[in-house]
């Protein structure tokens, strides 16, 4: 989980996720927009193959943990059984732990590629399409009414996600991990119920009765950082800001938001404005970390409420029942709460919302052996009973249908030689592009996870109404004049909201920060924004 976490932080530069009105889309789309090719028209191709067949991959390491004994994917008991269900053998190219990118572009410089392409889009300079148009990796849409048949029906269930799957050239580049089902918000506010209860207070709704709340934290329970944020002003994904209606700097969106097709920066906005007010009110009643500006990290640290110095902070659904042991504190009963709101009853418009489209790809090179095998190949992971021996392992070992659906067994979930559950996925299971079934995790979660993520975090949030932004495109030209101008935007955004925070700047110099961030080019950056999310929705 903490890996996914990371991974997806350090993805979220200039993109953000949304989403859209769903709309339903037949299976068979013309899946080759302006770049389309012909359909194939070739053998059929059914597993396990009738004679073996032998690829090479290139692909990132599943573990560096030298405890689980993984040295490719290879000694995965699930790999293993896929490749006798399907009959065809995988030679992994796996580059060295923390080498992963420098290993990668020397073997783009090789002009030497192997057969399949994992995760190019996460390694490429310049994105799907340049990889497609310098000839490193094939465009896949001859073959999704075909040997991809089955992805082509699952990207195709939901308009967003087909296009998110889709580049801004009309390619299918590669085939995607796609949440199934999709995934409920994994990050929200959580508070100290305990102390709710010792102090005769309700879980509060709205900014006011938060601030009510902290106010007692502080004074009743000697709580110097009642509240914690770090130093964006918020949180990782904007959750705290959210009633506001504004994203945060270093959040998902990068404070860009898309309102009905139409791109803000949030830190010009009155909602910012309205924010960060409160927040400077706050700070000066000592409701909030008096270090806040300081906290790089986006999780709370232990030595603020494991010294009980603190009330309130966003965190992990799966961690919230385990805070009071990591802390040492067994009386602390933390609980997940909803995001505060201007006014009850209102609805929010942003939150820690999850891509249905993961960042996770498999593609097929130019100089790949039998490609249209390896196009059916790749389009057995959207298939649910292949789906299953990746993510659930080996029926009758790994797991067993209980109800209908897949159940671990004590393999995973108490495995005999002390292995973590997360460990024992990791040794015995694997993921596999197409369906990425994330809710086995589920299994291991305790009650409060499972209401934090499934009831308390999304009760107050308009799913039809989302302002992330969707996984947009720039071209290397826009990409190179947009960070031109955001390096000087977000340093100079960042320094006067902890000043106006903190007071060493006064509100009332609003305006004329907002002229200062015109000045250096917002406005353009708005505009290639905008750019790139209108040819986001014309895909």
């Amino acid at each position: 989980m903490t890996k996914r976490i990371l991974a997806l932080l350090l993805a979220v530069l200039m993109v953000g996720s949304i989403f859209t009105a769903c709309g339903k889309k037949e299976s068979g789309n013309n899946a080759g927009g302006e770049g389309s090719e012909a359909s194939v028209e070739g053998k059929e191709i059914t597993f396990p193959l009738p004679e073996k067949a032998e690829f090479t991959a290139w692909r990132t390491a599943a573990t560096s943990d030298p405890k689980l004994g993984i040295v490719t994917y290879n000694d995965i008991e699930a790999v293993q059984a896929w490749e006798e269900k399907s009959n065809v053998h995988v030679e992994w190219q796996i580059p060295p732990s923390g080498q992963e990118q420098e290993n990668f572009n020397l073997m783009i410089t090789s002009g030497e590629y192997p057969d399949m392409i994992w995760d190019i889009g996460q390694y490429y300079v310049g994105g799907l399409d340049k990889a497609i148009s310098d000839g490193v990796i094939i465009p896949l849409n001859k073959y999704m009414d075909n040997y991809l048949q089955d992805y082509n029906a699952l990207i195709s269930a939901n308009d967003t996600v087909y296009k998110d799957c889709k580049t801004d050239e009309g390619n299918f580049a590669a085939v995607y991990f796609i949440n199934t089902p999709d995934q409920g918000p994994w990050l929200g506010m959580a508070m100290r119920k305990d102390w709710l209860d010792e102090l005769g207070l309700q879980v509060p709704a709205t900014y006011d009765e938060w601030h009510d709340v902290l106010k007692a934290f502080k004074d009743q329970k000697g709580a110097d950082a009642a509240l914690w944020i770090n130093a964006s002003a918020g949180d990782a994904f904007s959750i705290f800001s959210a009633g506001y209606g504004v994203s945060v700097l270093g959040s998902s969106g990068a404070g860009f938001i898309n309102v009905d097709g139409t791109v803000k920066f949030s830190p010009i906005e009155e909602g910012y404005k309205e924010y960060i007010t409160m927040l400077h009110d706050w700070y000066a009643e000592g409701l909030i970390d008096p270090d806040f500006y300081t906290r790089t990290d986006w999780l709370c640290p232990d030595t603020l409420y494991g010294q009980n110095r603190t009330g309130a902070w966003a965190d992990i659904y799966s961690l919230i029942g385990l805070r009071g042991a990591m802390s040492g504190n067994p009386d602390m009963d933390l609980v997940a709460v909803p995001a505060p709101v201007k006014n009850a009853g209102d609805k929010l418009h942003l939150c820690q919302y999850n891509y249905t489209r993961g960042t996770g790809t498999a593609a097929i090179s130019t100089m790949a052996k039998d490609q249209d095998t390896l196009a059916a190949y790749l389009d057995l992971g959207s298939k649910q009973e292949w789906a299953y021996l990746a993510y659930y392992g080996v029926e009758g070992d790994t797991y067993t249908m209980v109800d209908g659906k897949p159940v671990y067994t004590d393999k995973i979930l108490n495995n005999p030689d002390g292995l973590a559950p997360t460990d024992a996925m990791t040794k015995f299971c694997f993921r596999s592009a197409g369906m990425y079934i994330w809710d086995r995790e589920l299994q291991t979660a305790d009650q409060k996870a499972l209401d934090a993520i499934n009831d308390v975090w999304p009760s107050n949030i308009d799913y039809d109404a989302i302002y992330m932004m969707p996984n947009i495109t720039m071209t290397s030209d826009e990409a190179n004049r947009y960070a031109t101008i955001m390096g000087d935007v977000n340093t100079y955004v960042g320094e006067m909201t902890t000043k106006f925070i903190l007071g060493s700047e006064d509100l009332s110099g609003w305006d004329a920060y907002v002229e200062s961030v015109k000045g250096m080019g917002i406005d353009e950056a708005i505009s290639l924004q905008q750019a790139a999310l209108d040819r986001f929705f014309a895909r």
